[in-house]
């Protein structure tokens, strides 16, 4: 499974920084580190909107939701194992229905049994903030909630392993200023353009249906 350290290595690579069987160095590792956090603060903005809820007690998160911890409280989130089919709320109405019609929707650490619960889909997230601040990505793949924040050198990346590969050649580009001298070969430039598709349009990615409304 890809860790931050692998990615790291297939950016290098491409921009030829890194032959191969070659060790990073630290500055290098430290450049891409901070590259990577850096793109998957922008992958989380660009997925839209969460829908934040205020907790002063314990509190089991729904997918693309935000866990507002309010002052003082102590309070234990919790990441859910499976999230609502019916009655639940579309995570991509991009925030326009009102926190009144939102309401406090709750996951659950029970059985997606497929009749009410569903298993979260592959890159939801969970924010919390308040007391504490963490960022989670749901790997299907994984079948578990992957730390977004703080990212470590031989840390799980929050993407699927699927995006391996597109991830590498788009921190290639962020950070070849950094890292090499000229241009980039035509090769990582097309790449990075590939990579903007795969890792903003997720066409592998399983979405709702898109209803249009007139009234």
């Amino acid at each position: 499974m890809p860790t931050a350290r692998s990615v790291i290595k297939d950016a290098l690579r491409a921009l030829k920084v890194l032959a191969p069987g070659d060790m990073a160095h630290v500055d290098q590792l430290n450049a891409g580190l901070s590259g990577l956090q850096n793109l998957i603060q922008e992958l989380h903005e660009g997925r839209g909107p969460l829908r934040d809820v205020d907790v002063s007690a314990d509190w089991i998160a729904d997918e693309n939701q935000r866990v507002r911890i309010e002052d003082g409280a102590s309070v234990t989130v919790t990441l859910p194992n499976s999230v609502r089919m019916i009655g639940g709320l579309d995570p991509y109405d991009y925030g326009f229905i009102t926190s009144a019609q939102s309401g406090q929707v709750q996951g659950s650490t029970g059985p997606a049994d497929g009749v009410l619960w569903r298993p979260p889909r592959d890159g939801s997230r969970i924010e919390i903030v308040g007391t504490t601040q963490q960022l989670f990505f749901y790997r299907a793949d994984l079948n578990e909630w992957v730390n977004a924040l703080d990212i470590r050198l031989d840390d799980e990346v929050p993407l699927a392993a699927r995006y391996a590969g597109p991830l590498g050649a788009f921190l290639a580009e962020r950070i070849e200023d950094e890292l090499t001298v000229g241009e980039p070969s035509p090769s990582v430039a097309k790449r990075a353009a590939m990579a903007r598709l795969a890792l903003f349009e997720r066409p592998g990615a399983r979405r709702l249906e898109t209803r249009a409304s007139y009234f």
